[in-house]
């Protein structure tokens, strides 16, 4: 009787550990076919690079005597503008290739955010009387429409600089290496 016990209970110890075997060995299959799978539209934006950027505009406003306007006089805009460089990644196409355990994705456009003080375009500007060049107050807020006008221009003016677009190509290599890196998957980016 004692060694039927023991027959059973050896019996089911060998059914438990080999059952604990394959469950284990389930789970890694599955974990390998989870990690196989890089798909880089997920990360959202990659912002790569941020950019200090100041524009010049040259504008003519009336001249005023009295209140009366007596002519134009020459003023100068220059705007503050901090840039961020990015890739919006949900235009990304990415292949991931498992016997080699590299990832090629291929980059969008890269884009410019401007990051003002507030959405209303809050006055980051200097304006300057050409003939007195002396800093002086904007007192009728041209300045700020023609902040929103110069907006525009400096994101073409950014894009259109090869060393801050190679800049930003560089940070998006090196952030996304790094993302993946933990599970060894090299990473080639194509830029558009």
């Amino acid at each position: 009787m004692k060694f039927l016990t023991r027959l059973g209970i050896i019996l089911i110890a060998i059914v438990g550990i080999g059952a604990g075997f394959m469950y284990l060995r389930s789970t890694d299959t599955e974990t390998e076919k989870a990690t196989a799978n890089y798909d880089v539209k997920e990360v959202g934006q990659l912002d790569t690079t941020s950019i200090f950027y100041d524009k010049i505009v040259k504008a003519k406003e009336a001249k005023k005597v009295l209140n009366l306007k007596v002519g134009e006089e020459a003023v100068l805009y220059i705007f503050h503008f901090k840039a961020q460089i990015y890739y919006d990644l949900s235009q990304a196409h990415s292949e991931y290739d498992d016997s080699t355990k590299t990832l090629k994705v291929t980059m969008p456009h890269p884009e410019v955010k401007l990051l003002l003080k507030d959405s209303h375009y809050s006055a980051d500007y200097d304006y300057y009387k050409v003939k007195d060049s002396v800093l002086i107050e904007d007192k009728n807020t041209n300045g700020l429409k023609l902040q929103k006008e110069a907006a525009d221009d400096v994101k073409t003016d950014i894009l259109a600089k090869d060393d801050i677009v190679n800049t930003a190509e560089q940070s998006a290599k090196k952030i996304l290496s790094k993302m993946f890196s933990a599970d060894k998957v090299r990473v080639i980016c194509e830029f558009a």
